[in-house]
C-alpha cells in the first residue's frame, strides 16, 4: 500500500505545529508530507525550505496537482467553511481545527459535504487527549461522582495572544471562538449529554480600547439535559507577566463526588535570567525530545490529537470505511454542538438573556 499524501493549509503558528507534527510522521515512513498552501509568500516560502516539501499560494491548485489524501485545514476560523467545502468535493479526508466553523448553518453544510463525498472530517479536539480529561471522563462513566450536578472551568490566555499572535483578526474572534469552544466540547464529551439552556454576559473594555473590536471575557452558564449546570469562563487579557500562555482548570461536583483539574500548572516551574518571567509550563501538551534515527520530535496530547487523525487516514487508505470509524473521533456532527454552544454564549451576551435550545 502506498502512504497517505498529505496536504496543509496554513503556515502560521498552529500551522508550524501541524507542520512539525506530520513531518516527524514523514521521517517515521507513516506518512508522505507532499504540499503545504499559504497566501503569505514570504512565510510560504520559509516553511517550504525548512520541511522541504512543495508550496502553493493557491490551495486550490495544491489540490488539482497533488492527488492528495487528506489536508489539514489551519487558517483562522472564520476561512474554514469555504476551504472544507472545497476540499470535500474533491473527496479528500480533513482535518480541521476548532472551531469547526463560526455558526451553526457552516458547520453543517461542512457535514453534510463530508458525508455526500464520503470522507472523514475529524475536528481537533486536542482537549479529549488530555490524559487528566480521560481519566475524569472514565469516572463520570463508572459513576464515581454519581450524578453530575454543577461544576466551574476557566481558561484563559495572556493578552499577547489577541494582541500580537492574532492581531490582524482577532476582532473576527473572541474568547469563546479561540478557548471556549475546546471546553465547550470537552462538556459535551465528558457529560454524553446536550446543551439546553445558556445564560452568558461579556465584557469589552481593553481589547476595544487598544483597536481590537473583541471581548475580553465571556462568562457563560450552560444547563444540560442530563441536569448538571456547568459554568465556563474564558478571557484572553491576562497581563503577559502571567507565568504561561494559557491559565485553565476544571471543578466538577456530583452526588457522590468531587474532581479538580489544574490544566496550567502540571507541577512544573522554572525561572531563568534571559527569560525575564518566570514560567509554569505544560509539557504534557507538548514537549520536544530526540528521536535517535528521526531527529527532534513532538509528543504530548496536542500532538497525539494529529498523529491519530493520520492514523484513521491510514486505515482508510487500506479499506477501512468512514462508517467503521464512526464514533471513534471528533468528528463533525459532535462539532456541531459546540459551535451552537458557543453561537448562544455570543447571543445570550448580546440580548442579555438566556437562550434555549431545542
Amino acid at each position: 500500500m502506498t502512504k497517505p499524501r498529505i496536504g496543509i493549509i496554513g503556515a502560521g503558528i498552529y500551522g508550524t505545529y501541524v507542520l512539525k507534527a506530520f513531518a516527524y510522521a514523514h521521517r517515521m515512513g507513516q506518512i508522505e508530507l507532499v504540499a503545504l498552501a499559504d497566501i503569505k509568500k514570504d512565510l510560504l516560502q520559509e516553511k517550504v525550505k525548512e520541511f522541504k516539501i512543495k508550496g502553493y499560494l493557491d490551495y486550490k491548485e495544491m489540490i488539482k496537482k497533488e492527488a492528495l489524501d487528506a489536508i489539514a485545514v489551519v487558517t483562522p476560523d472564520f476561512f474554514h467553511r469555504e476551504i472544507a467545502l472545497e476540499v470535500a468535493s474533491h473527496g479528500i479526508h480533513l482535518l480541521v481545527e476548532k472551531p469547526l466553523d463560526v455558526s451553526v448553518e457552516g458547520a453543517k453544510e461542512m457535514v453534510r459535504a463530508a458525508k455526500e463525498n464520503n470522507i472523514l472530517l475529524f475536528v481537533d479536539f486536542h482537549k479529549r487527549f488530555d490524559p487528566a480529561h480521560i481519566i475524569l471522563k472514565k469516572q463520570i462513566q463508572q459513576g464515581k461522582l454519581g450524578k453530575v450536578q454543577y461544576g466551574y472551568i476557566w481558561v484563559e490566555d495572556k493578552i499577547e495572544v489577541p494582541s500580537v499572535w492574532f492581531k490582524n483578526w482577532a476582532h473576527k474572534s473572541s474568547p469563546a471562538w479561540f478557548l471556549g469552544i475546546h471546553i465547550y466540547d470537552l462538556l459535551y464529551w465528558l457529560l454524553k449529554s446536550k446543551p439546553k439552556k445558556i445564560y452568558a454576559t461579556g465584557i469589552k473594555d481593553k481589547l476595544i480600547n487598544m483597536g481590537i473590536d473583541t471581548y475580553d471575557s465571556l462568562q457563560a452558564k450552560i444547563e444540560f439535559a442530563n441536569g448538571a449546570s456547568i459554568t465556563v469562563d474564558t478571557s484572553w487579557t491576562l497581563p503577559n507577566s502571567f507565568p504561561s500562555i494559557t491559565n485553565q482548570g476544571i471543578r466538577i461536583i456530583g452526588s457522590n463526588g468531587i474532581w479538580e483539574i489544574d490544566g496550567q500548572d502540571r507541577g512544573i516551574f522554572y525561572s531563568i535570567e534571559e527569560d525575564r518571567i518566570a514560567n509554569i509550563p505544560n509539557y504534557y501538551s507538548m514537549i520536544e525530545k530526540e528521536h535517535p534515527f528521526f531527529g527532534t520530535i513532538r509528543q504530548g496530547y496536542v500532538v497525539e490529537s494529529m498523529m491519530y487523525f493520520l492514523q484513521l487516514v491510514t486505515e482508510l487508505k487500506k479499506g477501512t470505511t468512514v462508517q467503521d470509524i464512526a464514533g471513534l473521533y471528533p468528528s463533525g456532527e459532535e462539532a456541531i454542538i459546540s459551535t451552537l454552544i458557543c453561537e448562544s454564549v455570543h447571543e445570550s451576551a448580546k440580548i442579555g438573556k438566556p437562550i434555549e435550545l431545542n
